[in-house]
């Protein structure tokens, strides 16, 4: 889920991609699971996870990272939690999902516990930068793994967010980002979308990426590219969400639909520009 450094949570709540909050219970109900019945985990992630490629995004996780139920790993801006619940469910592994937002918070408290996984992922509303670290799972060098999903490309100070990973993390400890990056100078409209429709600015380039993650105490760091499959996924995101248009504006309405499809319509265009790239980035805590 979407997070900033700077704690203005009205700023964020206008996000076009999680301005209808309601839609998630919309959904759940439209596939025929009444108000608070319980839902398997991996069925609700196609519904409430933000990022791209689905759950083998989060498997590539968990063969980066190796946790089991010994292991403690914190989620950077879990949003709904759609994340944490199937890492947890998959690797049997405790997650303390952090979420900037306190209404998405609070509904991802819901739906952990509607899938029976409350004693594996524990909630946690706070901004990594502002909250003292002390609270955060056992504190200080308590983790075996971070990961984070589309939300450090809120975050402009890369150097301060990835120190403070590093703290968080034991010696050993595996960094798990997916992130964009500018492949080479954006131009002055594509600013201006990134800043207004995606929320992020002063995105990284490959070089300094992995000199800041470096200097926060990092090593063996692999940079994948993720730009062209990411490309196509988000290509076919949006075809997908114009052909269902009608099921989904019956569902969710007029102004949910627009608010999507404008959020979806710039992130393609983003991309098909060739200056946006994808990252995923794998480090281990020296």
């Amino acid at each position: 889920m979407e997070e900033t450094s700077n704690g203005d949570d009205e700023e964020i709540k206008t996000m076009k991609l999680y301005c209808h909050l309601d839609r998630i219970e919309k959904e759940i109900l439209a596939r025929g699971i009444s108000s608070g019945e319980p839902i398997d985990p991996f069925v609700l992630s196609e519904i409430d996870s933000m990022h791209y490629l689905g759950n083998s995004a989060i498997e590539e996780a968990v063969r980066a990272i190796k946790p089991d139920s010994s292991s403690k790993v914190l989620d950077i801006g879990s949003g709904f939690g759609g994340p944490a619940r199937v890492l947890s469910a998959l690797s049997k592994t405790h997650t303390t999902a952090l979420e900037l937002q306190p209404d998405v918070h609070k509904m991802a408290e819901d739906l952990t516990r509607r899938c029976n996984l409350s004693d594996l992922v524990k909630h946690m509303p706070g901004n990594i930068l502002d909250c003292d670290v002390a609270t955060i799972g056992d504190g200080p060098d308590s983790f075996d793994g971070i990961v984070s999903f589309l939300v450090f490309l809120h975050i402009p100070d890369k150097l301060a967010l990835l120190k403070r990973c590093s703290q968080m993390l034991k010696p050993g400890g595996v960094l798990f980002v997916e992130d964009f990056y500018a492949r080479s100078a954006f131009t002055p409209s594509e600013v201006g979308s990134l800043d207004r429709d995606v929320y992020c600015k002063d995105l990284p380039t490959r070089e300094s990426y992995i000199q800041a993650t470096e200097a926060a105490g990092f090593d063996d760091i692999d940079f994948f590219e993720m730009t062209t499959e990411w490309t196509d996924f988000v290509t076919e995101r949006r075809n997908i969400f114009v052909t269902n248009r009608e099921r989904f504006t019956d569902t969710h309405g007029k102004s949910s639909y627009e608010g999507l499809i404008h959020f979806y319509n710039a992130v393609v265009a983003l991309f098909e520009g060739g200056n946006l790239g994808g990252v995923r980035l794998v480090a281990r805590k020296k």
